[in-house]
């Protein structure tokens, strides 16, 4: 896209220096082949707005031009939505509306307003069907952002105009927040006008190289081949000096900007104002790539000896948490950070090649860590849980990451166990613990939940039957999930551990660790009542929260936990599930199996050629290889039958579209895939849409019809 100077002709020159400098930033990176068959002034408009979409999103969330590119969600079936950005770190989620106007007097009036909140309640249920194919990259980062217990989101109206906004539309923003806000803050909104996309013009339009200096004193050591290089120590108030005086620009680079403080930033503010001698230890260190170095030696002149190094067009590629971690931390406690040193590395890219500043940022920040669980395997009590295992039920106990996991059938993990041990401890402030954080079940301080369940080693029976009631109701649920909608499906796809607790809450843990049958009749009993748990629980939360209550910040509550468990034990013991809707009544419409909707309407002819497409970036991953060596190992045939429509390419052989998901990732060994998946989202009819698709497109017309 590029500006023909007849449009610029007459505009204020404010609206020109904004329109040329969008077009600079983004011409080459924003989707208009949706809009290529409009004419070209129209066309003009489109790519405006959505330059201006972008825009908006890189000045509130500071992230990167081609980040806030991808961002951009303006289009048919937006929903008022022109583009999304979603920390899944700080679980913010930023929604934008745009409006572009060459005379420089755009304003939102009460129509765009209601759309745009529409939208936004939409995926707050998780209404994901009802926006185009632009939102499908982003529903796994809104998944993630939405479960967190810090979710924050905002609504960001962006305007080439200073008018704002209508009366009107300002009482429907206000509306909205609070009744998002009722139970906790959870949604703003905010104006971006014409005076700051003019201001970010402006400053677009004037770039400055980064240069920053590094002291480093005896024992620093020089690399001159194949790139030069510099290893050695600077000191933490240095670093801090850094981020003061350049922010974020140090990370340009880097894969991701500092995320805030998240849990591993404030273990790293922690460790070094409680003990700054130490950090060093415990600290990576920072990895700096530069354009040039200049050294000025304090005396002599020799690699070892105190020298200040002045690194020209620095950038921070690996780090950059640090970098900010330390500077939070000096504003706290200058005296503490000054007492503490770094690990540095500095690579001079002066004659190397083109892409090795890409290579070594993409190296950098793909190692693998050590996660809390992998404490776990260190604690004695632990092996004896895993002979307990192994001699009184002959099934394995599986301790470590990288360990080949166990059949169902054949035992469990360490992780499958302490979050079945969690949900069967009878506080719900427990879950609500875990809901808050996960890392947080492998804490091993005094009112640690590690502690608390394993303190006194359970039995391997009772860990056993434990993790059978828990892959129990998840799988009834799972079930249930298929055949529900909005926020329904909400509460039974997010709710799970809450569930599971007050479904062991009904069982009862007597005879739980002693052999026979009468415990496991009582489990057995249970799941039977999964679904009028289900909606006892949806009934509970409705009527004590409202329909609009961010689902994430009540279940991460300790004592609403509590009293959602008390109040759903209570309508289940007076026998409330006599009265709750089931399937085929309609006060609540089960959504039909996508399968057999296909079949029954033939939407898909015989033969039709399918393609596996995994769903999220870890499958992928994981995935990819085993997948390329053979491209018969991605595809399949339909036939129109009910039970097993896929025929796979590989062997000729009919599948189920879940049981060919799970054969693909037997046949890759893929050893970390999750329990369910939803098979009718992974099988994909080019051109038209997944099976899940297809079918919920059968369901609109019904309903329209209806």
């Amino acid at each position: 896209m590029e500006d023909r100077t007849d449009a610029l002709q007459g505009l204020p020159v404010q609206v020109r220096q904004v329109r040329r400098a969008l077009t600079q930033e983004f011409a080459s990176l924003l989707d208009l082949t949706d809009v290529s068959a409009v004419p070209q002034r129209q066309q003009e408009s489109i790519f405006l707005t959505r330059a201006l979409a972008a825009k908006a999103v890189q000045l509130v969330a500071g992230c990167t031009t081609v980040e806030a590119a991808n961002a951009v969600t303006d289009g048919i079936d937006d929903n008022g939505i022109d583009a999304v950005l979603v920390s899944s770190e700080t679980a913010e989620i930023w929604l934008v509306q745009a409006r572009w106007s060459d005379t420089g007097r755009a304003r939102f009036d009460s129509a765009g307003i209601l759309r745009l909140l529409n939208g936004l309640r939409r995926l707050v249920n998780l209404r994901y069907d009802r926006f185009n194919s632009k939102f499908d990259p982003l529903v796994d980062q809104l998944d993630v952002a939405l479960k967190a217990p810090n979710c924050r989101i905002h609504l960001v109206l962006a305007a080439i105009g200073d008018a704002g906004m209508s009366a009107e539309s300002q009482d429907l923003l206000s509306e909205a927040a609070s009744d998002f806000n009722q139970v906790q803050e959870v949604l703003d909104f905010r104006f971006v006008g014409a005076a700051d996309f003019h201001s970010a013009a402006r400053r677009g339009a004037l770039p400055e190289p980064v240069s920053v200096t590094a002291t480093l004193s005896d024992g620093w050591h020089m690399n001159p081949t194949p790139y030069q290089t510099y290893l050695g120590t600077v000191g933490a108030d240095e670093l801090a000096n850094w981020y003061e005086e350049n922010g974020r620009r140090l990370f340009d680079q880097n894969v991701r900007y500092p995320l805030g403080l998240t849990t591993a930033n404030r273990g790293v503010i922690e460790s070094l104002l409680n003990n700054p001698h130490e950090f060093w230890y415990f600290n990576n260190g920072v990895t700096v790539l530069c354009d040039s170095v200049r050294a000025a030696y304090f005396a002599r002149r020799a690699v070892g000896q105190p020298v200040r190094l002045e690194l020209v067009n620095a950038r921070v590629v690996n780090g950059a948490q640090s970098v900010a971690s330390v500077h939070h931390a000096y504003g706290l406690d200058p005296d503490a950070v000054m007492e503490a040193r770094v690990s540095l590395r500095v690579i001079c890219l002066d004659g190397a090649p083109a892409d090795l500043a890409q290579r070594i940022t993409q190296a950098t920040n793909t190692q693998n860590h050590v996660e809390p669980r992998d404490f776990a395997a260190l604690d004695p009590q632990q092996a004896l849980i895993r002979q307990d295992f192994a001699l009184s039920l002959g099934k394995t106990y599986v301790l470590k990451r990288g360990e080949l996991e166990p059949a169902p059938a054949a035992g469990c993990t360490v992780a499958e166990a302490a979050f079945a041990l969690a949900c069967a401890y009878p506080d719900a402030a427990m879950v609500a613990r875990l809901g808050q954080d996960s890392n947080a079940l492998w804490s091993q301080g005094p009112r640690g939940i590690y502690a608390q369940l394993f303190r006194s080693p359970p039995t391997a029976l009772q860990i056993w039957r434990s993790v059978g009631l828990m892959r129990g109701v998840r799988d009834a649920l799972a079930t249930l999930t298929a055949g529900l909608q909005g926020r329904d499906q909400v509460v039974a796809d997010r709710a799970d551990l809450l569930i599971t607790h007050i479904a062991f809450q009904l069982t009862g843990n007597e005879g739980i660790d002693e052999p026979g049958d009468e415990w496991d009749a009582r489990q057995q009993a249970t799941l039977k009542r999964t679904e009028a748990l289900l909606f006892a629980l949806i009934e509970q939360l409705n009527a004590q929260y409202g329909q609009y209550a961010l689902l994430p910040r009540i279940l991460r509550d300790e004592e609403r936990c509590r009293r959602l468990a008390s109040s759903v034990l209570e309508s289940l013991k007076h026998g409330a599930d006599r009265g709750l809707p089931h399937p085929g009544q309609s006060t609540r419409r089960r959504r039909p199996n996508a399968v057999p909707l296909l079949v029954e309407h033939g939407r898909i002819e015989d033969g039709t050629q399918l393609v596996y497409r995994p769903n999220n970036a870890p499958e992928r991953e994981a995935l990819h290889e085993w997948l390329s060596e053979s491209p018969e190992r991605y595809l399949a045939s339909w036939v129109n039958d009910h039970r097993k429509p896929l025929v796979w390419a590989v062997d000729e052989q009919r599948y189920s579209p879940t049981g060919l998901v799970f054969r693909i990732w037997e046949e890759a060994r893929w050893a970390e895939h999750p329990a369910a998946v939803a098979g009718t989202r992974s099988w994909y009819v080019p051109g038209e849409g997944t099976l899940a698709d297809l079918a919920s497109e059968l369901l609109a017309d019904e309903d329209a019809s209806e």
